[in-house]
């Protein structure tokens, strides 16, 4: 079963830690960015022993991200909104 909820988690700790990085090494005008998806594996938190991150990958997209290969594709757009929202707490 795809289980993207746990993927956009892992997704929004790695922003919360990563993005405000991510945002000040991001060229003019680039409108998206690549993650590894190894870089989440320790933002992923496991519903069973064999629950794996990449199991739940496959046909994701959330807020204009997707998965190409082995990275996840996230636009600059919502990186910036999840570190306002960082930022906000």
């Amino acid at each position: 079963m795809v289980n993207h909820i746990r993927v956009i988690q892992a997704l929004k700790k790695y922003l919360k830690v990563h993005g405000r990085r991510i945002l000040s090494n991001i060229n003019e005008g680039q409108k998206e960015i690549k993650i590894e998806l190894r870089a989440l594996f320790r933002y992923y938190e496991k519903e069973s022993k064999d629950d794996r991150l990449l199991d739940h990958v496959s046909g994701f997209n959330w807020e204009g991200c997707s998965v190409t290969d082995r990275y996840i594709v996230v636009p600059a757009s919502l990186i910036r909104k999840i570190v306002d929202e960082e930022g906000k707490i």
